[in-house]
């Protein structure tokens, strides 16, 4: 009986993170479906992050994936975010981002977003500083290199 699963080898092979973050994070001009669904998770997020007191030193977010949103009202609460993925094509995209590198997606609308959410106690180009500064491990390895939970080892073998 087949499974109902992408295999890992499937989706490494076919998983765009670009196409994906077009797809399902770009807040354009016309009110679509994702974004919706986009609104309502940064929704909860803020009151989950802000207004819920959930906080603390670390958060270590497993399967990031190639995006950002999960994390901008947690940098509110957290002194540092460790960002982990299991595929060196979604950590690409992550680090374009962490470095300002050319090309790399335009969270700022998210980023807008939250930032109203929030009551604008800071403005979206700081709101993305204070994000990096707060991933201060860089995500350039597997979660299974640092020991995470799914790792091979612990971090200190390494």
């Amino acid at each position: 009986m087949e499974s109902g699963f992408t295999s890992k080898d499937e989706y490494l092979r076919h998983f765009n993170p670009r196409d994906y973050l077009e797809k399902y994070y770009n807040f354009g001009s016309k009110p679509s479906a994702e974004n919706q669904i986009l609104k309502h998770l940064l929704k909860n997020l803020f009151k989950i992050f802000c207004l819920g007191g959930v906080k603390g030193d670390l958060l270590i977010d497993i399967g990031s994936g190639p995006t950002i949103y999960q994390l901008l009202s947690a940098c509110e609460s957290f002194k540092e975010i460790i960002a982990t993925d299991y595929t060196d094509q979604n950590l690409q995209e992550l680090e374009k981002w962490l470095r300002k590198e050319p090309g790399a997606f335009d969270w700022s609308p998210v980023v807008t977003y939250v930032c109203d959410l929030e009551g604008n106690r800071v403005k979206g180009p700081e709101k993305e500083e204070k994000l990096r500064r707060a991933v201060r491990q860089e995500p350039g390895q597997p979660a299974q290199a640092r020991g995470l939970p799914g790792g091979r080892g612990r971090a200190e073998e390494q």
